[in-house]
């Protein structure tokens, strides 16, 4: 078990670019980072809501904004920081177990002999590398993966069991790719010609930043002519469909079940959430956020706050729901006007 004192976690983060003070007791001893309900003496828990601390005992340890150590408070040891929610996965990281990265190639993996694999890359149990696929330096391939041909995987990335890609993937440094996930699959592409339905060649590839993390079970479709791709440090949840063509910017986050449909662009730093549906050719500018279950159906400017269907701005939509709440009442209102109306007229 590791177990640092509040005065050597604070050393440890002064390189961070958070910054961090002790507060109380410097030689608290903490061993792990917890929930304030779990919490104990050895406990350091990060906290950001003031309602948090009724469930968190006074003996243990918090890492907060400096008013929740007032007397208003209670008086504990912890440490000060502007931004708790930053800190919490450098805290993570620090008790976290190492993690074990073996080498080599497994006995039963297929490695063609037409593909490079580095010394320092791990091939597990069962894996498929194929021709002309690169493997670099310090890549982990799990048990069951199977990599296309020409692929390109860079260095520390992390390929988990029974994940597929497909040729001519290309994928970054220190990326993270989920089990069941499929990069490169024939996009939904085709043509009707005299009422029969034509498929369309899907020739392009799919590339992939660095620290981009992709989720269980997505699946990303290959370019119909150009690549599909996806910006450095993107996340992308689990069950997410990403149509060919689509253009992915740098450090957006897409939340799980949502679909994106084939040539749309999301430009940087764009947050889509939970059941979104994006139509084809579309632009979601940057910084934009699109609610859950919104349906875009047109661009979004940069910097939106969009929900609905169709989608709108998110104000809009709330005023738009609330009037939908009172359609019965004014419905029951217009019938006894008319019933006077009529009244009247007879």
């Amino acid at each position: 078990m590791k177990e640092f004192t509040l005065a050597a976690i604070c050393e440890k983060l002064k390189d961070s670019e958070i910054s961090v003070s002790v507060s109380g007791n410097s030689r608290h001893l903490i061993n792990k980072i917890t929930s304030p309900k779990d919490a104990d003496k050895n406990s350091l828990c990060v906290i950001w809501d003031k309602k948090a601390l009724e469930d968190l005992s006074l003996n243990a340890a918090i890492a907060g904004q400096k008013k929740f150590f007032t007397p208003e408070y209670g008086s504990r040891d912890g440490l000060i920081c502007d931004a708790p929610r930053a800190l919490l996965p450098k805290l993570l990281a620090m008790f976290s177990k190492p993690v074990d990265k073996p080498k080599g190639i497994h006995p039963s993996a297929f490695v063609s002999d037409k593909a490079f694999v580095h010394e320092d890359a791990y091939i597990g149990a069962c894996a498929v590398i194929e021709d002309g696929a690169v493997i670099n330096g310090g890549v982990q391939i799990c048990p069951g993966a199977y990599i296309g041909k020409n692929c390109k995987i860079g260095t520390n990335t992390v390929i988990e069991p029974k994940a597929v890609l497909f040729a001519d993937v290309k994928v970054g440094k220190e990326c993270l790719i989920h089990s069941g996930t499929v990069i490169g699959c024939d996009g939904f592409g085709f043509v009707r010609e005299n009422d029969i339905i034509v498929k369309i060649p899907q020739s392009g590839g799919v590339t992939i930043g660095d620290n981009v993390e992709i989720g269980a079970c997505t699946t990303i479709d290959r370019g119909a002519m150009n690549d599909t791709s996806i910006g450095d440090g993107t996340k992308i949840d689990n069950h997410v469909q990403i149509g060919h063509n689509v253009k992915i910017g740098k450090h957006c986050i897409i939340c799980s079940m949502s679909g994106i449909a084939g040539s749309s662009v999301i430009e940087d730093y764009v947050t889509v959430s939970v059941q979104v549906g994006i139509t084809d050719h579309v632009v979601i500018g940057k910084g934009a956020t699109l609610a859950a279950r919104t349906g875009v159906t047109n661009d979004i400017p940069a910097g939106a706050l969009i929900s609905g269907f169709p989608a709108r701005p998110h104000n809009a939509a709330k005023r738009a729901l609330v009037l939908a709440a009172d359609l019965p009442l004014m419905y029951r209102k217009l019938r006894l006007l008319e019933k006077k109306v009529e009244a009247m007229q007879s």
